[in-house]
């Protein structure tokens, strides 16, 4: 017999008033310049958080004393008690040593303001004037890890309270064969839910300190190769952008295995709106894992924007082809190629740039594998081989 009409109402209206409850976590925006505390805000509004804003380290510090953060935004030039005395006073109490501290400056920006910032306690800096995307896209990630951290302690608490139930109703019916079977089973499928949360746990904690690291090394990097704001903002957004692209194959897919070839035109897409000929995919199904998939869409990525520089997409008749194939030296590994054709005349670089030693690093560190590079009169092409999954007959998804 299947659920009254009342019934289903009940659940329907439990459930929305659960959405209503939804918690949210507070951050905390300290500033003496009231303009941009103002922009922080309006920036951060999106997020649908709380926003508590403070002018001076003192007036942080009262709020510190009643309320529990997310994460602060801490502004290092203040009038009074800069950023550094604040945050050492955060971090020398208990309660709210915990709270993650991102500092704010218009001044410093080289190595050893750096390290100095993260000697303090931060957990990263954000640079004056403030990208609103840059922002939304840091804050959003400790946001998220203290939601999922309170949810965590909310369900320890009610389960918790179920297990001083089971153990009441345990001591009642202790008597009965049944009565300890269903015990039993229920312990069990609470230490499987138990394990299953730390495992998810671990792996977002695991994703974003990965995420934070690859955002932080390629801001760094690229500050350190282009000092002038606006060419370091188009580059890194462009950088970021290419990161997210594959990102989102990667979430498409509920971040398991991921195909050699979506992953090449993800990264390729937006170089080739007007004509798509002038990009050859060639190569069998090969299945990819995450991490491999990021680091190998950064470098299409980079080798692309090196096309448009100077290679066969800066003119309106190059084309560049893209072949793999399962490699004959080496057991599952991939020998992959990056050939350009009817484009300028191109020669050997003075420098190597960033974007070479980038390639190089994802190759080499975060795939195992090597590469080549030849200049070519006719045409740029870089040789690439790194290991993968074993080769499968047909594209197959692996749940993450």
């Amino acid at each position: 017999m299947g659920p009254s009409v009342t019934s289903v109402r009940v659940d329907e209206a439990d459930r929305m008033s659960a959405v209503q409850d939804a918690p949210k976590a507070r951050i905390l925006i300290v500033d003496d310049d009231r303009s941009t505390s103002l922009a922080l805000t309006a920036a951060l509004e999106r997020l649908g958080q709380t926003l508590v804003v403070a002018h001076s380290g003192e007036e942080a510090l009262q709020h510190l004393l009643h309320e529990d953060f997310a994460v602060i935004l801490l502004d290092l030039h203040m009038s009074g008690m800069d950023g550094y005395e604040t945050a050492a006073l955060i971090r020398a109490r208990k309660k709210t040593r915990h709270i993650p501290i991102v500092f704010l400056t218009a001044v410093f920006r080289d190595d050893s303001h750096l390290l100095q910032a993260y000697s303090a306690g931060a957990v990263d800096m954000i640079f004056k004037p403030v990208n609103p995307f840059i922002l939304t896209s840091k804050i959003s990630v400790f946001v998220d890890l203290h939601l999922k951290q309170y949810e965590a302690q909310r369900e320890a608490e009610i389960r918790h309270k179920l297990q001083e139930e089971n153990f009441r109703v345990r001591a009642e019916k202790i008597a009965t064969e049944q009565a300890l079977r269903r015990s039993q089973e229920h312990q069990e499928a609470m230490s499987s839910a138990e394990a299953q949360q730390r495992i998810l746990i671990e792996e977002l904690s695991h994703r974003v300190k990965n995420m934070l690291a690859v955002v932080n090394a390629m801001a760094r990097q690229t500050l350190a190769s282009t000092p002038e704001p606006e060419a370091f903002v188009e580059k890194f957004l462009k950088r970021i952008e290419a990161l997210g692209r594959t990102h989102g194959l990667l979430s498409r897919e509920h971040w398991g295995n991921v195909q050699l070839r979506d992953v090449a035109s993800e990264a390729l897409e937006p170089y080739i709106v007007d004509d798509k000929t002038r990009v050859v995919l060639d190569g069998p199904p090969v299945a990819i894992q995450p991490k491999a998939a990021v680091a190998l869409g950064i470098v299409f990525h980079e080798l692309a924007t090196n096309a448009v520089k100077h290679g066969s997409l800066s003119n309106n008749d190059g084309i560049v082809t893209v072949q793999w194939d399962w490699s004959r030296e080496e057991t599952g590994a991939v020998a992959l190629q990056w050939g350009e054709t009817q484009g300028p005349k191109v020669s050997a670089p003075t420098r190597k740039g960033f974007g070479s030693k980038l390639i190089k690093l994802e190759l080499t560190h975060e795939l195992n594998g090597n590469i080549e590079m030849a200049y070519d009169e006719t045409g740029f092409r870089a040789m690439m081989s790194f290991p993968t999954a074993p080769r499968l007959e047909a594209p197959e998804t692996a749940t993450a």
